[in-house]
């Protein structure tokens, strides 16, 4: 993954954390599981992939309230951003069923963890090609948006050279 190329901090700590995330899973998952023997490995990997979720929640929101696919006083749902994102052409209906995938995870363990099983945590960790894919797309958006700017910031700069121009041969 590179940079966030939007000098957003929130988004770059967003982006910070999920690389940090994405280390702790791959360290946690190859080591040699014990379940059966300590639960500590299974809280750990569970936990992991609950902050890791957490934390694409919202790297989509922020893109979303960046990019204008949702406003500051709208109340959505977590699942809502992907939906968004789709909608606007961002992500395919696959990713955004993925993340939702993700939604429902992050839901099950924060109210019923006591359902989770080691295959729900493994599902989780292996769709980490899919993740890295949508953090991807995200810094993309986030690049547009930079490009945005940049564009508007020049074009108002020119209408004020042009402006200016038009103000001093009409007085002079």
């Amino acid at each position: 993954m590179g940079t966030c190329l939007f000098r957003s901090t929130a988004c770059q700590t967003i982006l910070s954390d999920i690389r940090q995330y994405l280390e702790d899973a791959d360290r946690i998952f190859k080591r040699r599981e014990r379940f059966d023997q300590d639960r500590r490995d299974f809280y750990a990997r569970a936990m992991v992939q609950f902050a890791l979720s957490n934390r694409i929640i919202d790297l989509a929101r922020e893109v979303s309230l960046i990019r204008g696919y949702i406003s500051d006083d709208e109340q959505v749902k977590n699942k809502v951003y992907f939906k968004r994102l789709n909608d606007h052409g961002v992500i395919s209906w696959d990713m955004r069923q993925e993340m939702i995938t993700l939604v429902n995870f992050r839901n099950q363990v924060s109210h019923h963890f006591y359902e989770i099983n080691r295959d729900e945590i493994e599902k989780i960790y292996l769709a980490r090609p899919v993740i890295l894919e949508f953090i991807t797309i995200m810094e993309k958006e986030l690049a547009i948006t930079t490009q945005e700017k940049t564009r508007t910031a020049v074009i108002a700069g020119v209408a004020l050279v042009v402006l200016i121009v038009l103000l001093c041969w009409y007085f002079s």
